[in-house]
């Protein structure tokens, strides 16, 4: 995937300590992410990818993962099946956008995390189950960046 030789591990995490589970889907959410908004061939969007080159569109895609952080720890918490994906997670970085592109990029953002849930229900790591946990996959040879 395209997506693994642009955006790094090594983003999700500063220290050992953080190499956890939750980063880890974070950095996976990205991948699944970037690959939708970069194979998306509709006119929908067109215009906004064209204005970015992939490097950026992959660090817009790490940066909105890393936001959705707090909305996925909430969604641990409370333990509702619903997350919150707030406007300003894409105001904040895409500033020109329009609405409708927004609309547009929440959406693929939407099916992301559908696709995220569909291969976390095969993935023996459980990453969800114990975010805090350690996990190896950032060891993994090619992945972390450093």
């Amino acid at each position: 995937m395209k997506s693994e030789k642009l955006i790094l591990a090594s983003w999700f995490y500063k220290e050992d300590g953080e190499k956890i589970k939750l980063n880890w889907f974070l950095y996976e959410f990205a991948c699944g992410f970037f690959d939708l908004l970069h194979e998306d061939s509709t006119k929908r969007i067109a215009e906004w990818k064209a204005k970015l080159p992939d490097e950026q569109l992959a660090e817009f895609c790490a940066y909105y993962a890393k936001r959705m952080k707090r909305s996925l720890v909430d969604f641990l918490e409370n333990e509702t099946r619903t997350i919150k994906v707030y406007d300003e997670y894409l105001a904040d970085y895409c500033h020109s956008n329009t609405r409708r592109e927004n609309a547009v990029i929440t959406k693929i953002g939407g099916a992301a995390w559908d696709g995220m849930m569909g291969r976390c229900a095969a993935c023996p790591d459980r990453c969800l189950e114990d975010p805090g946990g350690h996990c190896g996959s950032f060891d993994q040879t090619g992945r972390g960046g450093n």
